[in-house]
């Protein structure tokens, strides 16, 4: 692949971005044939729920991707519906090695959720990390307000604080995750909370007039605008300190959220940002890029040709493109399979190197 290169804080010019849906029935492929040559360890995904009592009992759920043992070699992998070459198997047990390891927390797009992505997780899982992907409270797929799509954002990155806390202190994924080692992923509004919870900040004045915005549209019925807040402080302190690199996929909406200069150049870890440089939903000079030509210590991929904000789904079967054709169907020459392969290998390099992975 051809890569443009930045020569601006030595930034490198590439690739990545979203995924999709749900969990259901096993496919004939055994075990033995879903080990990828390349990857050491099939992956088990398991989800998982808790309830924040701190926070008015609110239930938040994720799902885990690990290095998994399944129960036997004839076992088959999971088949998610609308999507293809996923190797995961629901339940495995979580290999047992004594070794503790790397965290990386992902946090889904706008109204998505995290299954969306399940090709990066097993990407970074078959090679030994734990990877928890998010349904953000009230903003994903099968549960989302207005209140928590567009007005309290800032629960993304407190919720992701939330997810590392509970999984550090449970009895049973505690012992084998590495504490020191936590990075953060995301892609569109999540690849902005990336940059968020990694000490970018907003601007007060513009994120209130963000909320503000949304508050006084007259376009959305004023039953569900009454309640919507105009206080911006939730917003200005959702930097975690655990947290040691950030990648963050085709973030937006940097300049309509309140992140300028000032706020990027707060930046505290290592960040790696990667788009497709014809991303119609979180253009590349608006978001991308002038996250990069700010934020310290960051290197900015973007992908050449046509490749567009949805690269970053689940490749997608026949069922897959007749029904979500927007977010499945890449623009001729395009290969996702391809990018995803290049955006898994640069994802891996990244958090191995910032995260100080042996």
């Amino acid at each position: 692949m051809q890569v443009s290169l930045l020569t601006r804080r030595g930034l490198i010019r590439a690739a990545i971005a979203i995924l999709l849906c749900c969990v259901g029935t096993c496919s004939t492929m055994t075990f033995a044939h879903a080990i990828q040559p390349d990857a050491p360890y099939p992956v088990g995904m398991k989800q998982i729920e808790y309830v924040d009592r701190a926070q008015g009992n609110r239930r938040l759920a994720l799902t885990l991707f690990y290095p998994a043992v399944p129960q036997n070699s004839s076992a088959t992998p999971l088949h998610m519906p609308f999507f293809t070459n996923l190797h995961l198997y629901r339940d495995a047990d979580i290999v047992s090695d004594g070794v503790k390891r790397p965290l990386v927390m992902f946090s889904h797009g706008h109204g998505s959720n995290g299954l969306y992505y399940a090709w990066f997780a097993e990407f970074l899982a078959s090679r030994g990390y734990i990877v928890a992907t998010l349904y953000h409270y009230r903003a994903n797929t099968y549960d989302s307000t207005i209140m928590y799509t567009r007005s309290k954002l800032w629960q993304r990155p407190l919720d992701i604080s939330k997810d590392i806390t509970f999984l550090l202190n449970d009895k049973v994924w505690g012992p084998h995750i590495d504490r020191d080692r936590i990075g953060v992923a995301g892609h569109s509004q999540g690849g902005f909370t990336s940059l968020w919870i990694g000490g970018a900040m907003v601007n007060q004045d513009k994120y209130l007039g963000y909320l503000r915005r949304w508050k006084n549209d007259p376009l959305i019925p004023a039953s569900l605008r009454k309640d919507l807040p105009l206080d911006a402080r939730p917003a200005l302190n959702v930097y975690d300190s655990r947290v040691k690199a950030v990648l963050a996929m085709a973030p937006g909406d940097l300049p309509g959220f309140g992140m300028d200069k000032a706020g990027l150049e707060q930046l505290k870890v290592p960040a790696y940002i990667i788009v497709g440089a014809r991303d119609t939903q979180a253009p590349p000079k608006e978001n991308a890029e002038f996250a990069a030509r700010y934020a310290p210590h960051t290197q900015l991929d973007v992908m050449p040709g046509p490749v567009d904000h949805e690269i970053f789904v689940n490749e997608c079967d026949q069922d897959g493109r007749d029904t979500w054709p927007e977010a499945c169907i890449d623009a001729p020459g395009v290969d996702r399979a391809k990018l995803h392969d290049y955006i898994g290998n640069a994802a891996l390099k990244f958090f191995d190197t910032a995260l100080n992975v042996p």
